[in-house]
């Protein structure tokens, strides 16, 4: 761990996973979580066995949202973000802290031992 945290990709994560495993991932940062892991918590919709079993996954979704009313799809879009019209100015800061961390004293040493 180089010392910085998720601060910006944070409230996407929250979001999909809510507080308690964010947390979770955010305190224990050197675990690796596997891919089940995250889609048993919600992060992933859903999990495909290879490559050619997501290709053709997506390609299905794709046909399906060719077909959609593009209208109620829109509609849909702004439902699910609903309660994220904050997020420009809450990311901006975030990011002014992410900032100001990676170029701690800590990190800086966490990246050159990280890069010896």
């Amino acid at each position: 761990a180089v010392g910085i945290g998720p601060f910006v990709v944070g409230p996407v994560i929250e979001r999909r996973i809510g507080v308690g495993n964010y947390a979770a991932l955010g305190i224990d940062a050197a675990e690796w979580r596997s891919a089940e892991w995250a889609h048993q918590r919600g992060l992933y919709a859903e999990l495909q066995p290879d490559g050619a079993a997501l290709d053709a996954r997506l390609a299905t979704l794709a046909r399906q949202l060719a077909a959609s009313n593009p209208e109620a799809t829109t509609a849909m879009k702004r439902a699910f973000w609903q309660g994220t019209e904050h997020w420009p100015e809450l990311l901006a800061e975030r990011a002014r802290l992410s900032g100001t961390l990676v170029v701690s004293g800590f990190a800086r040493q966490a990246i050159e031992r990280l890069s010896s």
